[in-house]
């Protein structure tokens, strides 16, 4: 019997070595990858109407003159464009929540010191032109006018309140509210400066008494807001029943007091109706088209 050669079938195979490959190893330099670039957006100090003089003890703002706000951007605009914030009443103190780099309530803001920071605002964004429609005060006749922004005049210092040929100077108390004289009915008013949330509470009256079908109110509804006491007496029975009886003219009188007492920045630029030709200084409404160019 022949006698069968195993070793093929048990041993392991030899392994044949690879065969040396060395290549040329190209060294590739370490290059440092390019940074991306950077962007800054500019900022700007704001003169503040009040100069921080009417802020409560503790208020970010007390003291101070300025604010540094940075310039609008596509950031900014997205928020203006906001249905959602439109329609709750509030894109303009988110706008200013972006724009401020204080992190301050925009509603903590005195009113004039919140129209300064839009206005800023609002030439950084679109530039010092704002085209808007203006009525004109003898024939109502409507047409485009355009305001320059940059003339904003800021009136930071209470101005003399005129009855006649008299005029008087409001007194200033230590709660950052001023006194004056109403002197056809022999009586003191003092008044208080108003905040955006007073603004804001005005506006939710107005939007209620719509709502509910009811004759608006805005002119004793606003002097409420404001008069803090009658004579000395500071309760709110006694404001509204002095409102609410106060004769048109001395209504009137207390209305233009107030305006020449608060802190505020306006833009009056003069106004010629082609229809009629009156001529007359306008100030700048801030409307629905303020932040809203036709470009």
């Amino acid at each position: 019997m022949t006698e069968r050669n195993n070793q093929d079938r048990v041993a392991v195979p030899q392994q044949v070595p690879p065969e040396s490959t060395q290549t040329n190893q190209i060294q590739i330099p370490n290059v440092e990858k390019p940074q991306p670039m950077q962007f800054s957006v500019p900022t700007e100090f704001v003169d503040l109407p009040s100069k921080g003089k009417y802020y409560p003890q503790g208020h970010p703002l007390r003291g101070r003159e300025s604010v540094e706000v940075k310039f609008m951007t596509a950031k900014e605009e997205d928020i203006l464009a906001s249905t959602a914030l439109i329609r709750r009443g509030v894109v303009f103190e988110r706008l200013l929540q972006s724009v401020m780099l204080d992190r301050i309530d925009p509603n903590d803001l005195l009113i004039g010191d919140k129209n300064a920071l839009l206005i800023a605002t609002r030439i950084s964004g679109y530039g010092p032109e704002y085209e808007t429609e203006v009525q004109c005060p003898s024939c109502s006749n409507k047409s485009e006018f355009t305001f320059d922004l940059s003339e904003a005049q800021v009136k930071s210092e209470a101005q003399p309140i005129k009855y006649g040929l008299l005029e008087e100077e409001a007194a200033e108390t230590q709660n950052g509210t001023f006194v004056f004289e109403v002197p056809a009915l022999n009586c003191t008013v003092e008044v208080k400066l108003l905040n955006g949330h007073d603004e804001k509470r005005l506006s939710q009256i107005t939007k209620a008494k719509n709502k509910n079908k009811l004759v608006e109110s805005f002119v004793t509804d606003t002097l409420k807001s404001y008069i803090v006491s009658v004579n000395g007496d500071s309760s709110r029975a006694t404001v509204n029943q002095f409102v609410d009886t106060l004769p048109a003219r001395q209504s009137r009188y207390i209305r233009t007091a107030y305006r020449r007492i608060v802190p505020t920045v306006s833009i009056e630029s003069e106004f010629s109706c082609s229809n009629c030709g009156h001529t007359q200084d306008l100030e700048v409404p801030l409307n629905a088209d303020f932040f809203w160019p036709n470009k």
